[in-house]
């Protein structure tokens, strides 16, 4: 458990950094996502949990801290089946790119970044973020 301590304090600093108090409830929500190991979760399965272990949370105070840690670069958002989805960075400001399990929810980091190897069709645009997902069926769900 002592890595999940110090992940969740990079995070807690990080959140400090940007100018960010370090509410229970901010606390709570990463220390969520890091028990979860890396899957992607619900706004309304974060507040169910909160609920559950803290007894009072907001789905609205949930979805503006998703929003926020979003916003500072330390979670990512997909949209799947018409829901929204979030997913905490295991790196702070870098893109990832990820293969995401439709059965499980567990996710695995490809080592790659299909921007490189794209060919020079975007050459006259400006990009200012991307990102990479394949979706699909993990080994252990087949």
């Amino acid at each position: 458990m002592g890595m999940n301590i110090l992940n969740l304090e990079i995070y807690l600093d990080y959140i400090k950094d940007n100018g960010y108090r370090c509410t229970l409830q901010r606390s709570s929500i990463l220390s969520y996502f890091i028990e979860q190991k890396n899957r992607f979760l619900s706004a309304k399965s974060v507040t169910d949990h909160l609920q559950n272990t803290m007894g009072n949370a907001s789905s609205d105070t949930v979805y503006r801290n998703l929003h926020l840690f979003k916003d500072i670069g330390i979670m990512d958002l997909t949209f799947q089946d018409g829901e929204s989805l979030f997913h905490l960075k295991n790196e702070i400001n870098t893109h990832e790119y990820k293969f995401i399990c439709s059965e499980c929810g567990n996710t695995t980091n490809l080592n790659l970044c299909p921007l490189e190897k794209m060919d020079t069709s975007l050459n006259d645009y400006l990009i200012y973020d991307h990102k990479f997902e394949v979706y699909g069926v993990c080994p252990s769900c087949l």
